[in-house]
């Protein structure tokens, strides 16, 4: 059999090269699939249980892929953990700057925009319910673990407290947002224990939760801040005076 021409062979090896710049992409686009459906297949196994009882194994089994190819992509669990966290707040930030912005809320008064905030979070809360519930979980053992949340909420917090001093009419802004921030605060407190414990008081799914918690933002808002706390004295020892002996006159003689 004769030898390939020297053209014969550049156009062995143009082929050659363009069936693998065509197997890349296709490559490439399997292996975003497999991260997408490892991702999901976590979410959806924290939907039905706890962190620490999730296997590798289930997540790699529901994905419908090898335990290998977790490992290929992931160090471990609390590394898929935080990545799957990491990737939630970016979804967060993404949908408060394209649908929750000054131009989405200008025909909103106060009270609509702090009700339009205030259901906003709640959503949020219900949505990622079993995440915040994975991360209440493994931030037990070292409260540093529980500072991405901390601070995804603090970002979420600025940004509605940003919409809604547009719509204040107070000289006092600086105040307006610490009262602001404390309403905000207490909410989140209910609504993180409402996640993590069973509550029998507004649970996170009762129909009456984002009334009350829009009540608490605005009663925050408008009522006039304690005046700050006098200092406590020190405790002493109380003395008790002595009875006075009563001095009887004597009679002369």
């Amino acid at each position: 059999m004769a030898a390939p021409s020297k053209k014969q062979a550049s156009n062995i090896g143009k082929k050659t090269t363009q069936a693998v710049v065509k197997a890349f992409p296709a490559k490439q686009q399997r292996s975003e699939q497999t991260h997408e459906k490892l991702l999901q297949s976590g979410l959806d196994l924290l939907r039905d249980g706890l962190f620490d009882d999730i296997s590798i194994a289930q997540i790699s089994a529901r994905a419908g892929c090898s335990v290998g190819s977790f490992y290929l992509r992931f160090r471990n669990k609390e590394a898929f953990f935080e990545f799957l966290f990491e990737g939630i707040s970016e979804n967060l930030q993404a949908d408060l700057h394209a649908n929750l912005t000054k131009e989405s809320i200008k025909e909103l008064n106060l009270a609509q925009t702090v009700r339009h905030c205030v259901n906003h979070y709640v959503e949020i809360n219900r949505q990622y319910e079993s995440i915040i519930r994975a991360a209440v979980q493994y931030s037990i053992n070292d409260s540093a673990d529980w500072q991405p949340v901390r601070d995804n909420g603090l970002k979420l917090h600025t940004h509605y407290i940003d919409l809604i001093i547009g719509k204040l009419r107070t000289p006092n802004q600086a105040q307006a947002r610490k009262q602001l921030l404390i309403g905000l605060q207490i909410i989140s407190g209910h609504l993180v224990n409402s996640i993590s414990h069973p509550v029998n008081n507004l649970p996170l799914h009762d129909p009456n939760l984002n009334h009350w918690l829009f009540e608490v933002v605005m009663h925050c808002l408008k009522v006039k801040p304690p005046a700050p706390a006098m200092p406590q004295q020190k405790k002493g020892r109380l003395k008790i005076a002595s009875p006075q002996k009563k001095v009887i006159p004597q009679r002369s003689k």
